[in-house]
């Protein structure tokens, strides 16, 4: 019998995959005003790339590696969180926000 984290890796996978020549690191999750929300970390040509729910949130400005992107990504799953649960705001809006000043 798998796991419960074995599934829920196996469904993570089955329903989003990488662009072809990366690797996945890490994967986390957060929920953010009740969504759970897919943060992928992974590598390309020596360099991190994050997606969150499927979609680049690097774009062109990887991360060095993997220790800086995830302590990025602490201060970003914290103001996700605290701007889902205060304010009503959703994951797409807070994304769609972050990614137009990058």
């Amino acid at each position: 019998m798998k796991s419960f984290t074995t599934m829920v890796h196996e469904l993570h996978e089955a329903k989003f995959k990488l662009p072809t020549g990366h690797k996945e690191l890490k994967h986390d999750t957060v929920n953010v005003g009740g969504k759970n929300v897919d943060i992928v970390f992974a590598m390309h040509e020596g360099k991190v790339h994050a997606f969150v729910n499927g979609e680049n949130f690097t774009g062109t400005s990887p991360y060095k590696d993997l220790k800086s992107a995830e302590k990025e990504f602490k201060d970003i799953k914290l103001v996700m969180r605290n701007m889902g649960e205060e304010f009503g705001v959703s994951i797409e809006e807070i994304v769609n926000e972050i990614n137009s000043r990058v």
